[in-house]
Parts: structure tokens; C-alpha cells; sequence
């Protein structure tokens, strides 16, 4: 299938209209309903129910939908990882959920440069159930998640659990600040702690509520490894009596049984998970 079919297809969707999608690709409705027409045809279903008011999809458009997005992520990261830089013969991808971003995949990319340095390394943050989606359309070959999803040919396995604590500055005074670790942590911290669940600051990304606590004072939820040896020199302290959250991390990839480059990516994950045991301080942005 022509990929452009699978690019105007999703432009209608994300438009809501032929004419739409028509001025967004550059070309004439005359050419997107064309390819709408040829798409369909090659699928022998209707993807959209067409009127004055725009394009709806159809039951059939709406299953296409997941289809035609791998279609197009899977031809544009072919056409971003191909040809391999010279000397290299081959490539290694991976991604994780953004507060794993540093220092995890940090460290794992900057390992896998070291120990394997005949492999390329693409490395990217993401929400979760969209690295999952990358890793089952094949164009990543592991993944860092919180919540993995069990499919048939993926390999889950949990690489370390942490615990969230709650912690305050014993430099400044300030208010609570939520810190959200995901749809799970969400549901079990509102049900322990009701009167946290509405809090007058709120960060979605860890590194940022804690520079804002080191700096401005306050309290909040963060990974122990993170904070420890903020707890070890006394800037920070252990809110007693507070509620602790389990935090797992889950790695995920593809079973390839034989494939020795991606065993041995996974050997150097499971080092560094192993020797890190204090990750406070990669964690500190420069100060003002």
C-alpha cells in the first residue's frame, strides 16, 4: 500500500474534513478524495461517512485507525534509521517514560555507546502505552514502562521496584506539592491521602518538583534513590507517619530468541540497575 494513503487518511481524521486535509497536504480535494476512494477499495471497506458537515469515520475507519498510524510511524523511523552511520552494522532502540529519562536511559544509552560500540543507539522518551504500541509495530526493541501490557511474542520482566516517600525541605517552609507518577499512583494516593488530591501546585515530571522544593521549599512524593542523599546531608527530611506508594519499572521487549545484541543491551540494563544505587544528584538541573 502506498504510504501516502495512510498519511491523507489520517490527515482527514485529524481535520474532520477532505478539503481540510486537502489545504494541510499541499494538494487539491480532487486528490484526497482519490486516495480515500483507492484506500478503501484495497481494504474493500468504507472508512468515512462523507457530507457537507465533513468526514466522519466508520466502524471500520475507526479499527483502520491504529493500522494506518504503525503503517506511517514504522515507514518514517525506516526512513530515519536507514542507511546506518559507516562503520556501524547495526542499531539498537529503546524508550522510556519521561521521569525514567534521566538518569536511566541516560545512563543505559551512554553503556551500550561504551560496551557496544559497533551499534547504533536510538534512545526516546514517551508515554507508555505509545512505546508499547512502537514496540508491537516493531520499531523500538525495548521499553521502559510502569504499567506493561502482557501480549503474545513480548518478553515482560520487572527490572527494580522503588518506593515513592513523602518529603519535605528543612531549609524553607512551603505547601504540598503533587507530583504525578501516573494513572496508578494517582488512584491509590487519592484514595490514602484525600485532602492531597487537590493541591495548589502540581508537576507531571519529577526533576521539576524537586528543584522547585530544593529551592522554594515544600513537600512531595519522589522515588527514594532520587532523594536519598538530599535525606543523607539534611536539606531534605522523611515526612513521618506519611503513606509510601510502591513504584516498579517494567522492562518490555520483543522475544528474539538468538538476537546476542539485544540480550547483551539487557545484560547492561541490569548492571546498571545493580551498581546505581544513588541517583540523587544526576537529577540536579545548574542553578540560577
Amino acid at each position: 500500500m502506498d504510504i501516502e494513503l495512510a498519511r491523507t487518511f489520517l490527515q482527514v481524521v485529524r481535520t474532520g474534513s477532505l478539503l481540510a486535509a486537502a489545504d494541510k497536504l499541499h494538494v487539491t480535494q480532487t486528490a484526497v478524495t482519490a486516495r480515500i476512494k483507492s484506500l478503501e477499495a484495497q481494504l474493500n471497506s468504507r472508512l468515512f461517512d462523507r457530507n457537507k458537515a465533513g468526514a466522519r469515520l466508520t466502524a471500520d475507519g475507526q479499527r483502520f485507525l491504529g493500522y494506518a498510524s504503525q503503517l506511517v510511524q514504522t515507514w518514517e523511523a525506516a526512513c530515519r534509521d536507514l542507511p546506518l552511520p559507516a562503520g556501524l552494522g547495526s542499531m539498537l532502540t529503546f524508550g522510556a517514560e519521561i521521569s525514567l529519562g534521566n538518569p536511566l536511559v541516560l545512563l543505559w544509552a551512554t553503556r551500550l555507546r561504551q560496551q557496544m560500540p559497533d551499534h547504533a543507539v536510538r534512545a526516546e522518551v514517551g508515554d507508555g502505552t505509545e512505546l508499547q504500541r512502537k514496540l508491537q509495530s516493531g520499531t523500538l526493541d525495548a521499553a521502559l514502562v510502569y504499567q506493561p501490557e502482557y501480549a503474545a511474542g513480548m518478553h515482560v520482566e520487572q527490572l527494580m521496584e522503588e518506593k515513592l516517600i513523602q518529603i519535605r525541605s528543612t531549609q524553607r517552609a512551603g505547601s504540598y506539592v503533587y507530583v504525578d507518577w501516573g494513572p496508578e499512583f494517582r488512584r491509590q494516593h487519592d484514595s490514602a491521602l484525600p485532602g492531597y488530591a487537590r493541591s495548589s501546585l502540581y508537576f507531571n515530571l519529577g526533576p521539576l518538583a524537586l528543584q522547585y522544593i530544593l529551592q522554594y521549599g515544600g513537600s512531595g512524593y519522589f522515588r527514594t534513590r532520587v532523594v536519598q542523599s538530599y535525606l543523607d546531608s539534611g536539606v531534605l527530611e522523611r515526612v513521618e507517619d506519611a503513606s509510601e506508594f510502591s513504584y516498579p519499572v517494567f522492562l518490555v521487549h520483543a522475544e528474539s530468541p538468538g538476537r546476542q545484541a539485544l540480550d547483551d543491551a539487557v545484560r547492561i540494563l541490569h548492571d546498571i540497575v545493580r551498581e546505581e544505587s544513588d541517583w540523587s544528584q544526576r537529577w540536579d538541573f545548574p542553578q540560577s
